[in-house]
């Protein structure tokens, strides 16, 4: 009668435990930036045609991995320059796009060293949707005004650099740009 009533218990069960330990598998794939939940892309107008210059400076390698090279134009154009004037203003329109593909708003900001607000020399800049350049919004992890929120599917379009009159090609060579989205109220829940 004994084993009949803690046979009857263990039947039940009152749906308490104390631990669990489970293996699960875990998936996780690396995507090339045209495609990843942020996509950095070259610049395309309205029509899906890249831009000029997102053509001549943005380089995506075979891992879909996005670069900016300003050392010469393409060898294609004819032409034979091979970098940024000295003492003058230089400005490079039209060379990302970079969308959000995820599910939430992300707040998007530029982190470099190269970056004037952060102690460099350049200008990092989303054009706004109107093309206006005397308009254009900064990016910059050092500043929350140069930030642009993202909503899900929602690009800033028409990214650009801006290097100022008297910086030599030396300081502005050979760095990282991190594009950086966090979600809006912060990055975790």
């Amino acid at each position: 009668m004994g084993s009949l009533a803690a046979g009857g218990a263990a039947a039940m069960g009152s749906g308490a435990f104390t631990s669990v330990e489970a293996d699960r598998e875990l998936s996780i794939d690396v995507a090339g930036d045209a495609s990843a939940f942020l996509s950095i892309s070259k610049a395309e107008d309205d029509a899906g045609n890249v831009y000029p210059n997102a053509q001549e400076y943005v380089d995506v390698d075979e891992n879909g991995v996005v670069s900016l090279d300003f050392t010469q134009a393409d060898d294609t154009a004819g032409s034979s320059a091979s970098g940024i004037n000295r003492n003058a203003k230089t400005i490079f329109d039209n060379l990302l796009d970079i969308t959000n593909n995820g599910t939430q708003d992300v707040v998007l900001s530029v982190d470099s060293d190269l970056i004037a607000s952060q102690g460099g020399y350049l200008g990092i800049y989303a054009e706004n949707s109107q093309g206006d350049s005397s308009d254009n919004t900064g990016l910059s992890s050092a500043d929350t005004s140069q930030t642009t929120t993202l909503t899900p599917g929602e690009s800033a379009s028409n990214i650009g650099i801006y290097i100022p009159k008297g910086v030599d090609f030396d300081q502005v060579s050979g760095g990282t740009l991190t594009f950086v989205a966090e979600k809006t109220g912060g990055n975790q829940d």
